[in-house]
C-alpha cells in the first residue's frame, strides 16, 4: 500500500521503551493494484509466516549485537575501574561472570548463523532454526546486558551510559516477531513434526 491510498490510514503511532516503528493501521474500503500484491492472492498468511523466519533471524541478530556491545563495554570498564587495591576485572566472581557473558554471546552467534545460512544455502523455510536464534539469542542479551549493567555499578545505572541505554533497548526484543514463549512452542512443535 502506498502511504496516501484511498482508505489507508495511519491511526496511531506507538510509542515503545525503544526506537521502533509500531502503529495501528486502517484500511477502509481500499482497493489493491494487482502490481502491488506480494505473492499469489490468498496465500498472504504463508507469505507473513516465512517472513518471520527472515524478521526472527534478524531481530536475534540485532539482539546479538547489543549483546557484544555490552561484554565489550564491560571489558573496558572492568579493565580500568580500581577497587580493592586492584582492578574489577582482577576479582574472581567478575572472571566467572564475563566468562558466562562470552559463552552467551558465542552461542547466539552460532544459532544466528545457523539460521541465516540454512535460508541462503539449505532451506527455503527456517522456522526452527530463526525460532531458536531468536530465542536464544535476546533472552541471552537481556542476561549479558544484565550483568553488564551490575558490573558497572552506579553507571550501569546513570542515564547516558551505553549499558544503560542496552538495558532498555533489549527488552523489547524478547517480544518483536513473537514473544519467548511463542519462540519456545514453535521450537517444541517443529522438533516433534521433525521426529514424526
Amino acid at each position: 500500500m502506498e502511504a496516501d491510498s484511498p482508505g489507508f490510514e495511519v491511526t496511531e503511532r506507538i510509542d515503545l521503551v525503544a526506537p521502533h516503528p509500531l502503529g495501528t493501521l486502517n484500511f477502509h474500503e481500499c482497493r489493491v493494484a494487482k502490481s502491488q500484491l506480494v505473492g499469489q492472492e490468498g496465500k498472504g498468511f504463508g507469505i507473513a509466516m516465512a517472513t518471520l523466519d527472515v524478521f526472527r533471524s534478524t531481530v536475534a541478530a540485532a539482539a546479538l549485537g547489543m549483546a557484544r556491545r555490552a561484554l565489550d563495554e564491560t571489558l573496558n570498564y572492568t579493565a580500568e575501574r580500581n577497587i580493592f587495591g586492584g582492578k574489577l576485572g582482577d576479582l574472581q566472581l567478575v572472571q566467572a561472570k564475563i566468562g558466562e557473558m562470552a559463552l552467551g554471546v558465542d552461542s547466539s552467534a552460532l544459532l544466528v548463523y545457523r539460521a541465516a545460512w540454512t535460508k541462503d544455502c539449505a532451506a527455503e523455510r527456517v522456522t526452527r532454526e530463526a525460532a531458536m536464534a531468536k530465542y536464544h539469542a535476546t533472552e541471552t542479551a537481556q542476561q549479558v546486558i544484565d550483568a553488564a549493567v551490575q558490573l558497572h555499578g552506579g553507571k550501569g545505572v546513570t542515564k547516558g551510559y551505553i549499558v544503560e541505554a542496552l538495558y532498555r533497548d533489549i527488552r523489547a526484543l524478547r517480544i518483536y516477531e513473537g514473544a519467548s514463549e511463542v519462540q519456545t512452542t514453535i521450537i517444541a512443535r517443529q522438533t516433534v513434526a521433525n521426529h514424526a
